[in-house]
């Protein structure tokens, strides 16, 4: 049986662009399938946040419209303070019952305050602590892509404002009031640090993140810069980030070029915050003062040239009235052990929370803080000098 002819040459050229072609094609179609499919995954991940599930957090979910309600549609009437990744907001529920309700933004270019949502709300439903804000539940909106906290009203707000504020609060003209504060404080930092497992490094202690309760007892609240402590060769560090300027430690990146973090952060931040308490200043307070008032522009410099003229008390604030002049001098001088330069010579949250409650008697300042004793010639030197 004669064997069956090829086709001729020139078919099989004119069937290849046909070929090529139709591969080409599906090629495209599929590229743009996976392109598709690729698109819908990264917009589920995107939306994730918004639609978070209870499951993932051992706290409360409150119903957005509830929320809506009770805050009059998120008012400004009903705003308690704005701040770099959210608004809080005062939500008066049909109980009764007063919460405070922040509202992150989530919004397209701001997914740093969806980060600090999730941070913020996977560390603080595990706290329990009378001197931590107590985070109640979350909430979210999912259509506008809105992402809220809610934790306990704390009735006169910040120290921030208390302190600080246009009208300083009648009630921290007491020292003991004041006292009580630095104590509240340090103790808060201190649960972070020594009683939870594993520790956290709260990354932003300053006036505007410790939060005053209806008897002006302090607590610390806003953790959505905080981070577990990772244990690695036995040195507690994560890596760096970004806190407040005038209270950041130098080597977490104070000074602009980055570094490591560790609770020794934390400390040095309390140490300026002790600073601002005591004398009732900013940490940078630039004025159009006299020339004078200049050396007292820098809260930490003029801290530690006191420190240097065995002058302490300067420091105070003058509107203080019942000063317990004991217990103002031990609080500068915790301040300026917690802003020694090396973090491995500051003391620890819990050797501050002892020698405040009288536990722990301080140590001596360090050299470069003691008063220098007055400069002379030798005998010999002044006789050749007349």
């Amino acid at each position: 049986m004669p064997s069956r002819p090829s086709p001729p040459v020139h078919n099989r050229l004119q069937t290849l662009p046909v070929i090529l072609t139709g591969s080409l094609a599906l090629t495209g179609a599929l590229l743009v399938l996976l392109t598709i499919l690729l698109y819908r995954k990264l917009s589920r991940n995107r939306t994730a946040p918004s639609d978070a599930s209870p499951q993932h957090y051992q706290c409360r979910r409150f119903s957005y419209s509830q929320l809506r309600r009770a805050t009059n549609s998120f008012s400004d009437s009903s705003q308690l303070g704005h701040g770099g990744f959210g608004t809080v907001y005062k939500a008066d529920l049909p109980s009764g019952v007063s919460l405070a309700v922040k509202v992150m933004d989530s919004s397209a270019g701001a997914l740093q305050g969806e980060r600090e949502f999730h941070n913020e709300l996977s560390l603080s439903s595990r706290l329990s602590s009378p001197h931590v804000v107590s985070l109640l539940g979350f909430s979210s909106d999912r259509r506008n892509r809105r992402l809220v906290l809610v934790y306990e009203l704390m009735p006169n707000r910040s120290l921030q404002e208390a302190l600080l504020g246009p009208l300083k609060c009648e009630e921290l003209m007491d020292w003991r009031k004041r006292f009580e504060i630095a104590t509240d404080v340090a103790k808060g930092i201190e649960f972070l640090h020594h009683r939870c497992d594993p520790p956290i490094i709260h990354g932003d202690v300053k006036p505007s993140n410790v939060l005053l309760d209806s008897d002006f007892k302090a607590k610390i609240g806003d953790f959505g810069l905080a981070r577990n402590v990772q244990k690695s060769g036995g040195v507690s560090s994560t890596p760096s980030m970004r806190g407040t300027v005038c209270y950041i430690a130098p080597e977490c990146g104070g000074g602009g070029g980055g570094g490591v973090l560790s609770e020794k952060c934390d400390v040095y931040s309390f140490g300026v915050l002790l600073l601002v308490l005591v004398s009732g200043r900013r940490p940078l307070q630039v004025t159009a003062s006299p020339m004078s008032e200049f050396e007292r522009a820098n809260l930490i410099s003029w801290a530690k040239q006191l420190a240097c003229h065995g002058n302490l008390l300067e420091l105070v604030d003058k509107s203080i009235h019942s000063l317990e002049k004991e217990q103002a001098v031990l609080c500068v001088t915790i301040a300026l052990l917690c802003l020694q330069r090396s973090p491995v010579k500051r003391p620890t949250m819990k050797e501050i929370v002892e020698m405040l409650t009288g536990a722990f008697e301080p140590p001596h300042l360090p050299f470069e803080f003691s008063p220098s004793p007055p400069m002379g010639f030798p005998f010999k030197s002044r006789k050749k000098a007349r």
